[in-house]
């Protein structure tokens, strides 16, 4: 008797990820998407399908960002009292902030506008 050759597809790292969980990655992709465009800013889902574009996972005005979804994130990286955001840093690497996106999006707004008018 012959033996069967199984033909195994190779999965793309993206595939072996369960299928909510890339349901879930999409959605926070839209929602920030739909959120930059709020503000009258130019956004484009990048990451279409699963594609995985080179560059980041949405695109606002000139330049990609990274979206991350965890079912818990750690309660230091959230702003306390009347703080705007959060400055943190691991040991020997770069500073990075921690701040609301409508914050966010609301300063490059601005700095977009005045940019345009001068």
């Amino acid at each position: 008797m012959e033996k069967k050759k199984e033909s195994k597809l190779k999965l793309t790292k993206n595939q072996k990820r369960g299928r909510r969980n890339r349901q879930r990655g999409a959605e926070l992709q839209r929602q920030v998407v739909r959120l930059a465009k709020k503000y009258n800013m130019e956004a484009y889902n990048r990451d279409r399908g699963g594609a995985q574009h080179e560059k980041g996972d949405v695109q606002i005005h000139n330049g990609y960002w990274g979206c991350k979804r965890r079912s818990k994130i750690a309660n230091w990286l959230y702003p306390e009292k009347e703080e705007i955001g959060v400055f943190f840093r691991e040991d020997r690497g770069r500073m990075l902030v921690s701040v609301e996106p409508e914050f966010l999006l609301e300063l490059m707004s601005l700095a977009l506008n005045k940019l345009k008018r001068s």
